[in-house]
């Protein structure tokens, strides 16, 4: 792949939950045009796996900063800190969170210290995406819109509008100036969830991109820009449907520990909580202070502790209940000894990473389904081995989501077709991501550059677009690679 190209701007069009085998089937039937002329017979059409949670918000990260979530210590759309959380909640009390509602705007203060997309470009446009670090006000055009035209569009199912925004904001940005360009079109994750992965209307917004790429493409040819142009379309997350609700809350409350859980926060005498993300996966938090299941007599319980290990767990009788509830694939936690233990009914295994090295054993079933232990794989090696598996990039995915304080004590992958939120989630979700299997893990991305290398990462992409402007990252700073 040629890094002397001499690109001027960059456009990045990212639609929010497509499945990789939804894009390529749209590609292929001939629904997606523009971007196959414009885009795809220019460069390629690959399938890449995205960061877990699969999840709108956190696996935006990968793209702009080149970290997996669990080092940017931003493990989910939800999460808890334990050792910042109180219990009773209370509105202003720190340590809990969602970017489901206005905590949506400390989406990029969350994030680590290092630069973004937006810090490394000159001028930017950014339209929809909730990253906005280091896109001035000026530069962030839907800044005000946003949630006004997200918050009718939830009530009342009507998502055109608001992808017919993106698509006028983004034309207009591109007659502008802009040496990078972000637009975030949200009508296939909403109708998607509203119905099923192929709804008519998610079809609509299919070819509604499909046609603005073309305009945008036009606009560009007639400017002198189209050559010199890197046009990168992809997905943040996949999608499957889903047929049944998982309740984890009062699965733990008649289990006795007490569940907190969006939107239930202010529940006295907690001993759990689950933080759902994508409604495929979530964080489960215990308190750790406590060896039994007697309520604390403390009226205020600061702080919930460090991470409970999974072997602390199993002995206060947290984990084989779980394992039980039919449509959950697994559960994993952090051992005694710092590896990621990984369990479902039928087997146990163990992830362990030394010198950046990662390896695999398991007994019984393998609760992966790898059907074979691993010894000392580069994280290349690692995503070679699993790529085409149940759950793809499995060993390094679960590793990375433990590498933050943020994420719970467990964390559990639902099957598909099931999800992990049968409560207070308007409207009825019928599509489903953010866990680790394949067709919620799996993007597709269109990018007009030549692009070799067969297995990707989104995580990859950050370095790479920068080294097609000759902006290269110290490798130190981030988790991807440059794509040859």
């Amino acid at each position: 792949m040629s890094t002397n190209h001499s690109w001027t701007r960059f456009i990045f069009i990212l639609v929010d939950g497509s499945p990789y085998q939804v894009f390529n089937d749209l590609v292929q039937d001939g629904t997606l045009p523009n971007i196959k002329k414009y885009v795809i017979d220019r460069g390629v059409f690959k399938k890449a796996v995205t960061a877990f949670p699969s999840t709108t918000g956190p696996a935006f990260i990968p793209f702009f900063t080149g970290r997996f979530p669990g080092p940017a210590n931003v493990p989910g759309i939800r999460w808890l800190s334990k050792k910042e959380f109180q219990n009773p909640y209370r509105f202003r009390s720190p340590g809990i969170c969602s970017y489901m509602g206005r905590e949506a705007l400390s989406f990029s203060a969350h994030l680590p210290d290092s630069p973004t997309l937006f810090d490394l470009f000159s001028p930017v446009n950014n339209i929809y995406n909730l990253l906005t670090r280091g896109c001035p006000p000026s530069g962030n055009l839907t800044r005000w819109i946003k949630p006004l035209v997200y918050t009718y569009a939830h009530f009342s199912e009507r998502w055109k509008f608001v992808n017919a925004i993106a698509s006028r904001k983004l034309l207009k940005a591109v007659k502008g100036n802009a040496e990078f360009v972000m637009c975030l079109f949200p009508g296939v994750d909403t109708f998607s969830h509203l119905s099923h992965t192929r709804s008519p209307d998610a079809m609509d917004i299919y070819r509604e991109v499909d046609r603005t790429v073309g305009e945008v493409c036009q606009i560009l040819q007639a400017s002198g820009d189209f050559d010199n142009t890197l046009i990168m379309i992809a997905s943040d997350h996949g999608m499957s449907n889903t047929h049944t609700h998982i309740d984890l809350p009062s699965r733990l409350d008649s289990l006795g520990w007490r569940c907190l859980h969006y939107p239930l926060l202010w529940r006295r005498h907690a001993r759990s909580a689950s933080m759902v993300s994508g409604n495929g996966m979530a964080h489960l938090y215990f308190k750790g202070g406590e060896g039994d299941k007697g309520k604390s007599t403390s009226k205020h319980q600061e702080g919930w502790g460090g991470r409970v290990s999974f072997e602390k767990l199993s002995r206060m009788g947290a984990i084989e209940p779980l394992l039980e509830i039919e449509g959950l694939a697994f559960v994993a936690g952090q051992s005694e000894d710092g590896g990621i233990v990984v369990q479902d009914r039928n087997g146990i295994a163990e992830i362990t990473c030394e010198t950046e090295t990662f390896s695999y054993q398991f007994h019984g079933a393998d609760p992966l389904g790898y059907g074979a232990s691993y010894q000392n794989l580069s994280s290349r090696d690692a995503l070679i081995q699993t790529y085409d598996s149940k759950y793809p990039d499995g060993l390094v995915q679960l590793w990375q989501i433990f590498q933050g304080d943020r994420t719970g004590d467990l964390v559990l992958s639902a099957d598909p077709g099931y999800d992990l939120r049968a409560r207070y989630e308007y409207p009825e979700h019928h599509a489903t991501h953010g866990a680790l299997n394949a067709e919620q893990m799996f993007v597709p991305l269109a990018i007009n550059l030549p692009i070799e290398t067969e297995f990707i990462r989104t995580v990859d992409l950050f370095p790479t677009v920068l080294s097609q402007f000759g902006r290269p990252v110290e490798p130190a700073q981030i988790d991807g690679r440059v794509l040859r």
